[in-house]
């Protein structure tokens, strides 16, 4: 794991990338964020790998909390991939061996798997299931939920 998040770009790079109506829709969405309050907590070094794709609405979701926390907690060194060549690293760390996106490692000091988010938190599973709920998450309209679990994934 460690030689794949040395090859991922720094978070701010990699959403720097995107091109422009994406990166508008980034944007949006971070501004949506920013209107969360998190709890305050002491943050500490702690390396993420995120595997990404811009095509992909999940992950422009994912991206746009990640850059909020990162705000707040530049401890957090969040580097990101694109999924092509890591079919097999996102079937692994998936909840139905597929290769899903967005994939948030969290690496611990050897730079093991600690912890990791497929798709959505555990906690929106279900909105998955429903077309319009989806569309909703999408476009922010769950972005505290999404925020109160990475930050305790991330952060707790």
């Amino acid at each position: 794991m460690e030689e794949l998040f040395e090859k991922g770009k720094p978070l701010a790079e990699y959403a720097a990338g995107a091109e422009e109506g994406i990166s508008k829709k980034i944007n949006r969405l971070s501004e949506r964020a920013r209107k969360e309050n998190l709890p305050e907590a002491k943050t500490r070094y702690r390396r993420c790998l995120l595997f990404s794709e811009f095509w992909c609405p999940d992950c422009l979701v994912m991206l746009a909390a990640l850059k909020y926390i990162q705000e707040l907690a530049p401890e957090l060194e969040i580097r990101a991939l694109k999924r092509e060549g890591q079919l097999g690293i996102l079937s692994e760390h998936s909840i139905d061996g597929k290769a899903r996106i967005p994939l948030l490692l969290v690496l611990d000091d050897e730079g093991k798997t600690a912890d990791y988010l497929s798709e959505v938190p555990s906690s929106l599973q279900e909105i998955k299931k429903d077309p319009k709920e989806h569309r909703d998450y999408r476009a922010g309209k769950y972005m505290d939920q999404l925020l109160e679990a990475l930050w305790g994934m991330l952060i707790g």
